[in-house]
């Protein structure tokens, strides 16, 4: 266990204080979009449809938040690991291969909930929005959890090995999915066909529980069920690009 923590706390030190960028890409970033859609892009929105819109839109923003914290951060990362041999460090090292993710997803979960709770306080101060302690720690545990899943395919596209594959990669799905999911505006504004894309996206369907939370609505099986499918289904794509690469010798666990 002292390993354990001794390793998380390298990983803290590693990906946030000797990496700045983490504060303007998975921080400010969304609170920027946050203030951008809420105050000045809503001129013409009623003004009985603009509460619910800021309080909708901070759900978003907190999803997005987790997007980029748990697939860029998470991508480049392990990348950045590989490449400088840390990985072969732990490799090394009585540290166990779960361990060593562990201690990633330990420190990535912890910085998307400052990332929450930061875009939380920005709504609250610049749209007055009005939440419950109850409400919010519920919303951000959901959160949470479904970082896990974007952290797994954060994990996924460090296996490309090459920066700029990784890159390209990143950009290719995290931002499409923010739009396909309707994160950046309403989905209904979209063509049929591409809202019926982006309501199978595991990122909509957090927000569908998020905003039921948020308007204490009742929840439904089907968005928990889509969640874990989409779960079981990278964590299966993991497992075998995994195995193939140890079989090529591309890996060393």
């Amino acid at each position: 266990m002292n390993k354990f923590i001794f390793q998380t706390k390298i990983n803290f030190k590693r990906i946030v204080f000797r990496n700045k960028a983490f504060f303007f890409f998975d921080m400010l970033l969304p609170i920027v979009f946050y203030i951008l859609y809420t105050k000045i892009l809503v001129s013409n929105v009623p003004a009985s449809y603009l509460k619910a819109w800021n309080e909708d839109y901070l759900v978003s923003m907190m999803i997005y938040a987790c997007m980029l914290g748990g697939i860029i951060t998470t991508a480049n990362t392990l990348l950045e690991d590989e490449m400088s041999n840390f990985k072969l460090f732990v490799t090394l090292s009585p540290l166990s291969n779960f361990q060593y993710y562990g201690s990633m997803a330990i420190v990535l979960i912890t910085l998307n909930l400052v990332s929450s709770i930061a875009l939380t306080a920005v709504a609250m101060i610049v749209n007055h929005v009005n939440i419950s302690i109850g409400l919010l720690f519920e919303l951000i545990s959901i959160n949470l959890l479904g970082t896990i899943l974007l952290i797994l395919i954060g994990v996924l596209i460090s296996f490309a090995k090459k920066p700029n594959t990784v890159n390209l990669l990143t950009n290719l799905i995290v931002f499409p999915l923010a739009i396909l999911s309707g994160l950046w505006w309403p989905i209904n504004i979209m063509p049929t066909w591409l809202q019926n894309i982006g309501k199978v996206m595991p990122t909509y369907q957090l927000s569908v529980i998020d905003k039921n939370i948020l308007h204490q609505t009742t929840q439904h099986i089907g968005p928990f069920i889509n969640l874990l499918i989409w779960s079981l289904i990278i964590f299966l794509i993991l497992f075998i690009v995994n195995k193939i690469q140890k079989e090529k010798g591309l890996v060393t666990q």
